[in-house]
């Protein structure tokens, strides 16, 4: 995953694995915590340390990845009473009948890059193939062809 972050512009990369307290190693790396923190994983544990590593004060932690069903977060009040957001987002907040034509748009003129995030291309025989790939963690995005 390092090698993608890097590939569309991250500057700074953490192993969990190779630290003590994740989150106290980000809060002293940043300073006093991010401004933005995000969670792409799904995993509530990790939701709630990026919320924790999220500046005290005005920091915002958006969650992205999906947990699995049934599964809550918590974190202490505390938490967010000194001043933390916390908030999820869908599609990246996007708006479907707005937003998708301007980001095809963006595509068409090459102003964004899409096609590397593309790492399998699948028929619609395939398609259970593609929900397993996504649940390993093998994939960025599949694409159905039909």
């Amino acid at each position: 995953r390092e090698e993608w972050g890097r590939k569309f512009g991250m500057t700074d990369f953490v192993n969990p694995k190779d630290v003590g307290d994740v989150v106290q190693h980000l809060i002293a790396m940043t300073d006093g915590g991010g401004d933005y923190t995000f969670d792409c994983t799904g995993n509530t544990v990790v939701m709630r340390q990026a919320l924790e590593a999220a500046h005290r004060g005005w920091g915002e932690s958006i969650i992205i990845g999906v947990a699995e069903a049934g599964k809550e977060i918590a974190t202490r009040p505390f938490q967010l009473v000194t001043g933390r957001v916390w908030k999820g987002t869908a599609f990246g907040g996007a708006r479907g009948r707005t937003d998708v034509p301007k980001i095809v748009d963006w595509y068409m003129n090459g102003l964004i890059e899409i096609d590397p995030m593309i790492t399998h291309r699948l028929t619609l025989d395939e398609i259970n193939k593609g929900f397993d790939l996504m649940h390993a963690g093998e994939s960025i995005r599949s694409v159905v062809v039909y």
